[in-house]
């Protein structure tokens, strides 16, 4: 791998950083229905996004989130299966500057369960993004290293 393309998955990588905090910024995507309020700008999961390059024969981009982002995602319909564990509730409640206490922590989790909560499209507008950014960008900056490499072969 030559040095130009090094450079450009560093951009890649720095890229995709800045396109998952925007998806986080963006109130359609990370509004929360229930409070009215783009709960995710903020939020320790859009301050824990890691990306990660694996520069090997072919390159890997990693992009990595907190575990619960599964949870933000998913469409959970009203009253379904069990309610969420209180003890997966507690920091949030901390970080929110809502009381920790048990009876606290079981009415928010029995309001999740009642009445359940929209999904979040997060990781699928971070890869359409991604995407764009390619055709738009990326295969062409990638093309064109690669060309400089067969061209100073055939030159040399």
């Amino acid at each position: 791998m030559n040095a130009k393309v090094k450079d450009i998955l560093k951009a890649i990588q720095a890229d995709i950083a800045t396109l998952a905090q925007l998806v986080f910024d963006t109130d359609s995507i990370s509004n929360n229905t229930k409070v009215n309020k783009n709960t995710l700008k903020d939020s320790q999961l859009a301050k824990d996004v890691e990306v990660k390059v694996q520069e090997t024969g072919n390159p890997i981009i990693e992009v990595l989130f907190n575990h619960y982002i599964v949870y933000l995602e998913w469409n959970r319909p009203p009253k379904y299966k069990k309610q969420p564990p209180i003890d997966a509730l507690k920091d949030w409640a901390v970080k929110n500057g809502i009381p920790d206490d048990n009876e606290t922590l079981w009415k928010i989790s029995y309001a999740i369960w009642r009445d359940g909560h929209q999904a979040r499209p997060i990781t699928a507008t971070l890869i359409t993004n991604i995407e764009d950014k390619f055709d738009k960008e990326y295969f062409d900056m990638i093309f064109e290293a690669l060309i400089d490499d067969l061209l100073n072969f055939f030159t040399d």
